[in-house]
């Protein structure tokens, strides 16, 4: 029977035993009805009947167990706690079996029987690896039973645990029924952590018994009478613990003797089992399949492991033959049936190497018979290993054929000094045959005769032999061959050294130097006829060098005039570029003056004449008259974008406000709308610091290049590309796909304007440390890098308020000031710097029912100061404001007073700053060259957004 037959359980149904637990507790509970000293005393003799048959399980299995001292302890510990319980039901009140003793030594002998039991629990717990014997155990409980005893009974010396006329239960008894529960909780912390040692079911009702034993103490330090519930309900609690204790022993000890018994042997086999399915090389089990004469034909298996598998890539095997899974084995160079079949009929273990042509593998294998016709194999893949030692002999081959090929002598001595090997050319420089001199001395077969030697090369061939080595280390020198004829050689040293660095051998290589002696004879005497030579050609020179110096003389001066003239042309061009970048600055400076004449006077001026013909225009009654104000007022509008837009091309406010990204966006929309050229603009990065010059130099640049593309490229479109190239410079690239051109012709003939530009780009952006390539072919398109240096560090922007405006003092108007506001009235706050704008829109707005101008601003913060003041309904926020930025006041404002409107105004074009504006709180944008009653709605338009 298979031990795994042996420990199969057939166990009872849970439901049918929580039934007969129930069933038990019923019994016992009914019995209380009738007479309680019966609940008692069955509920005891329950215990003790429990705690003997533990023993007796115990005592008579100790030797099985694997844990003997454990189970033996516990089982001993448990007789005479039964013993103790038996003699407190005998004294148990009113059971008149023992009278006249009283409650208190039936109590003194509970508390004696429980402190036996916790203690004896805990204790086991440290006697695992104990090695006394039983009898010491059994010994040492009675004469613990015997003491207690007699301290009870005669000498009357044990604490008093119940008086029944002066209140019952005694602190002692109380105080020790805490104790028992503390060290019950210790021996189930102690459980815990020995739980791998017991089986997981055993575990559990000894878990169980120990809880329910903590909850029955606790319920026998609360009863007053030894008739009352609490004494009752405690016995109830016992009853169920030791049942627990009959599940956990008895029933594992009894019913289920083979799971405790042979846990050690089921270790083993789980042990075995792990080693044989975690092993590397392959296991298979096999039955031998005999032919009519008893000889082995085919092997059926039995058992394999993983490695198997793996080795071989066969699946399902349990149950076949080897000639099933590879019906060709007969054609291998191994005949693995015969050879496998001596292992069964000699019974002798087999080592076979072969290799299998169906898995393409070399294997090693051990076979052993284990029992008549089962065989047993353990095969190792070799492939690796076979192909390197076939590797190992071609090289050993191919090295051996070299040695014997080449011109050169060979020796190889072991460390003994003794010839292990010589070439053909060894022989036949030293007259030695490879059969006499292998063995012998090295210093016999190759003998040079000492000579003066060279030292520089005796010191290198001492590093490669061991010392001490009577050999002579020179390289060159006179062997002596075995015939005593002589002949130069010239020859090599080096060690043969293990892994450990340990000399094993040396080599020896040795050349016949004959003809190279005669070759350096011949060519000693032609480098004595050479110098001859060489001497009469130096008098010669020597003339020649000094006609050569007076000509070198003569040439070095006229260097020295061609450096100087070098020098100051070079100074010139330093000078011709510093002009070129000034004038470019001066350039640039008068774009910005003119751009801000433009928008800070003219346009003013014309925005603020519209707005006053806007009032004009509502006055005259005259509708002929009224027409040509109309017209008045058109043709100042179409002035004022004619303005703007000129102001924009001469200084591009998205430059000067956001950068050259800024600028760059800015500019193909412009590149759209003007010239209906498409820009396709591409930045890696969001933002560059450089400095202004720099920024305004390359848009002008970009600028440039694609006019020159709109007028010269024939196409409609160009790419405009920024990135960061390496860590310290700026790539912008300029590319169409026009018509191209030739670099080398752009300055010639109708191509010089066109070519100028280009120069004049380039020499700007060399003044600058920059690069300027051009790459274009005709039918190609152009391509236009311009590579600066850049670094990535905060620099100045630059400032869309850098011209001077009209200076104008804060102004609350006064007639607005006396004026009385109506309740439908809107207050309008007004900030500008101009004065003869805001002139202008205060004119308008007083003559408009229903809108007050409450107060003015020339700048951004004042006018957040005055909007907190006088909380305006609506604010008519300039832009471009010196200081604060109305950008930035809108946003202050907003975030401070979100119920005031701001309505933005400028002369640029909406789509510059629109987008900003809006973002920061405003809620729309008017053109400073609208008209009156444009602004009028828009303010009413805004209070009435909710």
């Amino acid at each position: 029977m298979a031990i795994t037959d042996v420990t199969e359980n057939k166990r009872k149904p849970i439901a049918v035993q929580a039934a007969a637990l129930i069933v038990m507790l019923m019994a016992f509970y009914i019995s209380t009805f009738y007479n309680f000293l019966l609940f008692h005393t069955l509920a005891e003799m329950f215990a003790v009947v429990t705690a003997c048959s533990i023993f007796m399980v115990t005592w008579n299995a100790r030797r099985f167990f694997k844990e003997k001292s454990f189970f033996t302890f516990v089982g001993i510990s448990y007789l005479f706690v039964g013993i103790l319980d038996l003699i407190h039901t005998m004294t148990y009140k009113g059971v008149n079996i023992m009278p006249g003793l009283g409650s208190n030594v039936t109590t003194q002998l509970w508390i004696s029987a429980r402190y036996i039991e916790s203690f004896s629990l805990l204790g086991a717990f440290f006697l695992f690896k104990s090695r006394i014997r039983a009898s010491i155990y059994l010994l040492g409980f009675s004469a613990v039973t015997v003491l207690i005893l007699l301290s009870i009974f005669v000498w009357q010396i044990f604490p008093d645990c119940y008086l029944e006329h002066a209140g019952g239960l005694t602190a002692f008894k109380r105080n020790s029924e805490y104790i028992i529960c503390l060290i019950l909780c210790l021996a189930l912390s102690a459980l815990h952590h020995s739980r791998n040692r017991f089986d997981g079911t055993l575990f559990n009702w000894l878990q169980a018994s120990i809880i329910l034993t903590i909850i029955s103490e606790l319920l026998f330090t609360t009863y007053i009478g030894v008739y009352g519930p609490a004494n009752m309900l405690g016995h109830f609690f016992k009853i169920i613990s030791y049942y627990c204790l009959y599940k956990a022993l008895i029933e594992t000890g009894l019913s289920r003797p083979y799971s405790t018994l042979f846990k050690n042997l089921t270790d083993s086999r789980e042990s075995y089992q792990a080693l044989f399915s975690n092993m590397i090389d392959g296991f298979a089990r096999y039955r031998v399949i005999w032919d009519e004469k008893g000889t082995p034909v085919d092997y059926e298996f039995l058992e394999i492991n993983p490695a198997f598998e793996k080795l071989t890539g066969f699946k399902d095997v349990i149950g076949k033959r080897i000639t099933q899974l590879m019906p060709d084995i007969q054609k291998d160079s191994v005949d693995w049936i015969a050879c496998l079949g001596k292992a069964v009929i000699q019974g002798d273990p087999v080592r076979i190497e072969g290799h299998s042509g169906r898995l393409k593998k070399w294997f090693s294998v051990n076979a052993y018979c284990v029992r008549h016709g089962e065989l047993v194999t353990i095969f190792e893949d070799i492939t690796e290993k076979k192909q390197a030692s076939d590797a190992l002999f071609v090289q050993s081959e191919w090295l051996k054929t070299t040695l014997n090929s080449i011109g050169d002598g060979v020796i190889s001595a072991d460390e003994n000094r003794r010839v292990s090997f010589i070439n053909p050319a060894a022989e036949r420089l030293t007259g030695w045959p490879g059969a006499d001199a292998l063995g012998k001395p090295i210093e016999e077969i190759f003998s040079i005769d000492l000579e003066p030697r060279d030292c520089s090369c005796r010191q290198i061939q001492e590093s490669y032999v061991p010392e001490n080595l009577p050999i002579p280390l020179a390289c060159k020198g006179m062997l002596v061959r075995r015939d005593d004829t002589r002949i130069p050689v010239e020859e090599t040293v080096s060690r043969l050294e293990n892994e450990n660095k340990e000399m094993t051998g040396f080599v020896l290589i040795f050349r016949d130097i004959s003809a190279q002696q005669e070759y350096q004879d011949e060519l000693e005497d032609a480098n004595e006829l050479l110098e001859e030579k060489i001497g009469q050609r130096t008098r010669s020179l020597n003339q020649t060098i000094k006609r050569l110096e007076k000509e070198i003389a003569l040439r070095v001066a006229a260097e020295t005039r061609y450096h100087n003239a070098h020098q100051e042309v070079l100074a010139r061009a330093d000078q011709l570029r510093a002009l070129a970048g000034k004038l470019t600055m001066a350039e640039q400076a008068e774009r910005r003056r003119v751009a801000k004449v433009l928008h800070d006077g003219i346009q003013q001026y014309m925005a603020a004449a519209k707005l006053h013909l806007s009032g004009l225009e509502r006055q005259i009654q005259d509708p002929q008259l009224n027409k040509s104000v109309r017209k008045i007022e058109e043709t100042i509008g179409t002035c004022i974008q004619m303005a703007r837009s000129l102001s924009a091309d001469l200084s591009p406010p998205a430059l000067y406000r956001g950068g050259l990204v800024s600028g760059l966006r800015w500019l193909a929309g412009r590149m759209q709308e003007r010239h209906q050229f498409h820009m396709d603009f591409a930045s890696q990065i969001s933002d560059v610091s450089l400095s202004e010059d720099i920024v305004l130099l390359v848009f002008e640049s970009v600028r440039e290049l694609l006019f020159n593309a709109v007028k010269y490229a024939g196409t409609s479109k160009a790419k405009v590309t920024l990135k960061v190239k390496g860590k310290d410079r700026l790539c912008l690239s300029v590319r169409d796909e026009g018509k191209g051109f030739d670099p080398s012709n752009i300055m010639v003939s109708d191509n010089m304007r066109q070519g100028l530009g280009l120069f004049s780009i380039q020499e700007r952006i060399e003044l600058i440390g920059g690069t300027f390539n051009i790459t274009s072919s005709p039918g190609s398109g152009s391509r236009f890098d311009i590579v600066l240096p850049y670094e990535q560090e905060i620099t100045t922007p630059i400032s869309a308020n850098d011209a001077p405006t009209s200076e104008s003092t804060v102004s609350s108007d006064g007639d607005a000031g006396k004026k009385k506001k109506s309740k439908k009235d809107i207050r309008v706050l007004l900030a500008d710097d101009h004065a003869i704008f805001r002139k202008g829109v205060f004119q308008a707005l007083k003559e408009t029912a229903g809108i007050q101008v409450v107060g003015q601003a020339h700048d951004g913060m004042e006018i957040v100061e005055l909007a907190g003041t006088l909380k305006p309904d609506v604010i008519l926020m300039d832009i471009n404001m010196p200081g604060m930025n109305g950008i930035e006041a809108t946003r202050r404002i907003y975030k401070a007073h979100p119920e005031i409107k701001i309505l933005a105004l400028s002369m640029y074009e909406k789509k510059d700053y629109a987008r900003e504006i809006v973002s920061a709180g405003a809620i729309d944008f008017i053109s400073k060259g609208a008209k009156a009653s444009e602004m009028v709605a828009a303010i009413q338009n805004a209070v009435a957004v909710i």
